[in-house]
């Protein structure tokens, strides 16, 4: 074998080598650097725009914008309720939820955590542990929470706390069980959602945007199986909207923050 040839060969391979990995390391950096500026620039220009038309942003804007799929779900996760034991509680099967009645109000020590809040509650309340706290729709009389999917919450499957004198009294309850999910796909990005909401006029001059999270939300069909999307909530002086993160359709129509609670 002429080792000569062979060294001279196995040289440029492994330059070779190290121009395409030094070309795969440029790209994606390059990748990295435009998206960040990218989202510099948008977040500059909606800052100004949102100055421009006297709008006030009391929130962070989320600089996240995951693959995330469509949900089929069902209101099946109580189908089990009666047949388990829930000592001390007068429940009733609504359509889509439960409501129960503790017959002793359950003293709660601190209410500054709201997760602490439903972790006292323990075992009395059904998959407690699936879901977190929405501080911002939380009230000292009824306390917000909402069943989470990985880390985004189901903006129609809430778990409602109702309070009375550091005790509660009684709370509302929605369980979604996810059947299957549909393709991943990356998310636009909040700015544009707001900018969309904006630009539209459905956020209007002199308002003020409390709240910008991601989650999942859709309509309730009378069928077995209900479709969710990924959305951007947005609040903006107690009204709620939800933009579709796949297709920046607007899934809602404004509400009061009553209505929001619900």
């Amino acid at each position: 074998m002429d080792w000569s040839k062979a060294k001279t060969i196995l040289i440029w391979a492994f330059l070779l080598l190290d121009l395409f990995l030094g070309f795969q390391v440029y790209t994606t950096r390059s990748q990295q650097w435009m998206n960040t500026d990218g989202q510099k620039s948008e977040s500059w220009d909606l800052d100004l725009y949102l100055k421009q038309q006297n709008i006030t942003l009391l929130t962070e804007i989320p600089q996240e914008t995951p693959e995330m799929k469509y949900l089929n779900v069902e209101y099946l996760g109580f189908a089990g309720l009666f047949n388990q034991p829930m000592p001390g509680q007068r429940i009733t099967l609504e359509k889509t939820a439960i409501s129960s009645v503790f017959q002793q109000p359950v003293p709660i020590h601190d209410i500054k955590n709201l997760d602490d809040v439903l972790r006292e509650l323990g075992e009395r309340v059904m998959n407690a542990d699936n879901y977190h706290s929405d501080a911002y729709l939380s009230t000292k009389d009824k306390l917000t929470y909402w069943q989470m999917h990985g880390k985004y919450p189901l903006f129609v499957a809430p778990l409602e706390l109702f309070l009375e004198n550091n005790t509660v009294k009684k709370y509302r309850q929605t369980y979604l069980h996810i059947r299957n999910q549909g393709s991943g796909r990356q998310v636009i990005s909040a700015y544009t959602a707001l900018r969309s909401l904006v630009e539209n006029e459905i956020i209007k001059p002199g308002e003020k945007i409390e709240s910008a999270s991601l989650g999942y939300y859709g309509y309730y069909y009378d069928a077995e199986i209900q479709v969710l999307a990924p959305v951007w909530r947005f609040i903006h002086d107690g009204k709620t909207h939800y933009i579709n993160g796949l297709t920046g359709a607007i899934e809602r129509p404004s509400t009061d923050k009553n209505a929001a609670k619900q």
